[in-house]
């Protein structure tokens, strides 16, 4: 199954209970968050601060979940963190999150405040479907900010059917298919671990959807859960 006008997605990773929610995001006008999301951003973490510490994170099932998932695919996840928990995590030290853009900003206050991680593509860039597999040893990755990625043969990554356009759940996004001011047709993946039920993830993505609902101008497509 695909959202309406969005590629298709399968897994060949062999793991129990993974899933991924998509929905695109059409005719989207990006731009910088509004001083008024910049004030709903503040009370979000406060409220995420008020429910949670640093501590409560480490035992939390759903991050560990995610770390979980990365140790069967030999990545490290206390050096390559799953997006949502990199985002939880500097919430929680009462630092800010970046200024990138309205649509960026937003699902990573999203992702932070349901744990699940979110990735962002431009359907534009794509090449064909996409597929969550494992890297092939020696495949390069191209991330934003440029840095390559030397595969080892073991990551669970995202890729279409010409290059990987994701390393891990949402922890390195690929410079090609990255959101820039000029994305109109944008893919928003929320990547499901085991623990993450389908109530989980249809709560997460709620919530995500609402966000984009109160602070973006677009049409959103019916949005449509794959499991593995």
């Amino acid at each position: 199954m695909t959202p309406e006008n969005g590629p298709k997605i399968s897994f060949e990773v062999d793991r129990p209970g993974l899933s991924v929610a998509m929905v695109i995001l059409d005719e989207l006008k990006v731009g910088p968050s509004t001083s008024s999301f910049e004030v709903y951003e503040q009370e979000t973490f406060s409220e995420i601060r008020s429910q949670m510490t640093l501590e409560d994170a480490k035992d939390d099932p759903i991050l560990r979940s995610y770390r979980d998932l990365y140790w069967t695919f030999g990545m490290d996840p206390t050096k390559l963190r799953v997006s949502s928990e990199a985002v939880l995590r500097r919430i929680l030290k009462g630092l800010n999150l970046w200024r990138i853009s309205d649509i960026v900003d937003i699902v990573n206050l999203a992702s932070a405040y349901h744990k699940i991680p979110i990735g962002l593509i431009d359907v534009s860039k794509l090449k064909g479907d996409l597929v969550i597999r494992t890297a092939f040893n020696g495949e390069l990755f191209q991330r934003i900010g440029n840095k390559i990625i030397m595969c080892r043969g073991r990551e669970i990554v995202v890729a279409d059917e010409e290059k990987i356009v994701c390393f891990g759940y949402a922890t390195h996004e690929s410079k090609r298919t990255m959101i820039t001011p000029d994305s109109s047709n944008v893919l928003v993946l929320l990547y499901g671990a085991e623990v993450v039920t389908s109530a989980v993830m249809e709560d997460a993505l709620k919530i995500t959807l609402d966000m984009i609902d109160q602070w973006l101008d677009c049409r959103v497509s019916e949005p449509v859960i794959v499991v593995s």
